[in-house]
């Protein structure tokens, strides 16, 4: 179970497996599929961005907005989202991606990984924010119909990543 003192590890672990995977493909193997109408390496780098930047706007949005509480002590922060994401039938099942965070194509590779490094700067820089105030009750829905909270969101980006590596090792496998 993923703690609130938890989460920058364990995105800089998931972000290491991610940099593991795409560093095993060729400079010419990032239009790599898995199937021919699936994204290529660099379409999933791309959306990877543009969904944590869609998070983070939404994290800034919702912490900006609603009054400021004492924050809970971080051990009572609820993150871990698994339990959520489980019962609401999410691992392992495709997901549609919502229209703005789909890829758009145009980027090459080096922006695609350019821009997923800025985007978690930002993230890192956001989530000290978290531990002043209180969280538990700052919720906002997933488009599959469950809330979470904000230090949830948090987790949820890093869950997300981890699906699309086990993504990318399929693209890998199915080009060998």
């Amino acid at each position: 179970m993923v703690k609130f003192q938890d989460i920058n590890p364990f995105m800089d672990k998931v972000r290491q497996d991610l940099m593991n995977v795409l560093h095993s493909f060729g400079p010419d193997e990032k239009q790599l599929r898995e199937q021919p109408d699936g994204w290529t390496v660099t379409e999933v780098v791309e959306h990877l961005s543009k969904l944590e930047g869609m998070i983070l706007y939404q994290l800034t949005q919702v912490v900006g907005k609603e009054p400021v509480g004492p924050s809970e002590a971080p051990e009572d922060k609820v993150t871990d989202v698994m339990e959520i994401i489980q019962n609401n039938g999410v691992i392992g099942k495709k997901i549609e991606a919502p229209e703005p965070s789909r890829p758009t194509g145009t980027l090459s590779y080096e922006e695609a990984v350019q821009k997923l490094e800025e985007v978690r700067a930002k993230t890192k820089a956001f989530i000290p924010k978290l531990a002043q105030r209180n969280t538990n009750d700052l919720l906002f829905p997933h488009p599959l119909g469950f809330e979470l909270n904000a230090t949830q969101w948090a987790h949820f980006i890093a869950i997300h990543e981890t699906a699309h590596v086990r993504q990318l090792q399929r693209i890998r496998e199915a080009n060998r």
